[in-house]
């Protein structure tokens, strides 16, 4: 009983539990896939097939969406589901977890900003800078507590994977889009 998260699942069988706390981690991927393919396909603005116009709003959806789903995680550390989410992933619930869902929510608020266009350009490279920063260290910090205190509690290790694709699909994406976009003089 080294870890919290250790203890709570020790009696799973571990199927049931790592298959639903990896279709929890994958939802929001396919979620904002099958978005973005039927925003593609529903696109309606005079460039809806140029790659520069498909990038921008693969973009925007990893932004948008996830955006809307870090507020998400940011309002359950705020709320009565802080005791669960903290023991989820490991950790001792604490008043720690008031500012972790700030800084989500701060995170998800930047990111649901570039939904409006007059926002859209000045927001979308803060936007992602701050995600990278934010996740990257997230990500660090869910790594160093699966090797040096061997927390293997199920949202330890599966918010792994997402802190490390989220930001790097969209430091992709913006690259893309922002070699794209026409300079003005």
């Amino acid at each position: 009983m080294d870890r919290i998260g250790r203890s709570r699942f020790a009696g799973d069988a571990g199927l049931g539990v790592r298959s639903t706390r990896l279709t929890f981690f994958l939802f929001p991927y396919v979620i904002c896939l099958i978005g973005w393919i039927v925003h593609v396909v529903l696109d309606r603005k005079p460039d809806h097939r140029t790659r520069h116009r498909v990038v921008e709003l693969a973009l925007l959806w990893i932004l948008v969406f996830f955006g809307a789903w870090s507020i998400y995680g940011g309002v359950a550390h705020l709320t009565g589901l802080s005791g669960q989410l903290a023991t989820e992933i490991g950790y001792a619930p604490s008043m720690f977890q008031w500012e972790v869902g700030w800084g989500d929510i701060a995170v998800g608020v930047l990111g649901v900003g570039c939904a409006w266009r007059s926002l859209r350009d000045n927001w979308m490279t803060a936007a992602v800078v701050v995600l990278v920063i934010s996740y990257g260290g997230d990500a660090i910090g869910h790594v160093m507590e699966l090797v040096a205190h061997d927390n293997t509690a199920p949202d330890n290790v599966w918010a792994i994977p997402g802190d490390i694709m989220q930001p790097l699909l969209a430091v992709v994406l913006l690259v893309i889009y922002r070699r794209g976009t026409p300079r003005h003089s």
